[in-house]
């Protein structure tokens, strides 16, 4: 930079200098970014089926709404045979864990497998929207990997 009287300007090819805060509010301007642009990627597509008010149940199950909402127990079976084909015409962004295999080791209760034994979306997601407070509709906690660590060991993630 230059001043030209009480104004300064930039000089072509010259690099601004920021101090600490400069660099700090950068970084965490970057950081929002990628954050935006991932949350907007990760947009799932179409209709929300998820909803339990309406949205279309068949989209996953062998049943309407009413047959549904009459026997809760059948309604947790009563899926159709490609799940996870279901979830991924919307969720465009695949799976970040392998579906439709057998866990290699015991599953613990609060992540269900389907209903043939195999990992499976709904393994780690709420299906219906029903709990998000820790965002994605995960079923546990997965800050420090948390989700990810009550089936795997570190090593086998690094």
């Amino acid at each position: 930079m230059r001043r030209v009287g009480r104004v300064a300007k930039r000089v072509p090819g010259s690099r601004r200098r920021r101090g600490p805060a400069g660099r700090l509010a950068a970084l965490a301007a970057g950081i929002a970014l990628v954050a935006l642009a991932g949350a907007l990627a990760a947009k799932p597509t179409g209709e929300n089926v998820h909803r339990l008010d309406g949205g279309n149940c068949r989209s996953c199950h062998t049943e309407d709404a009413p047959a549904l909402n009459a026997d809760k127990a059948a309604a947790r079976t009563a899926l159709v045979p490609d799940l996870e084909g279901a979830c991924d015409r919307c969720h465009d962004e695949g799976p970040s864990h392998k579906t439709n295999i057998p866990p290699k080791r015991p599953d613990p209760a609060a992540l269900p497998l389907a209903a043939d034994g195999t990992i499976g979306c709904a393994t780690c997601h709420w299906m219906h929207g029903e709990h998000n407070e820790f965002g994605s509709f995960l079923r546990l906690d997965n800050r420090k990997g948390g989700l990810c660590l009550s089936c795997h060991e570190l090593s086998e993630l690094q």
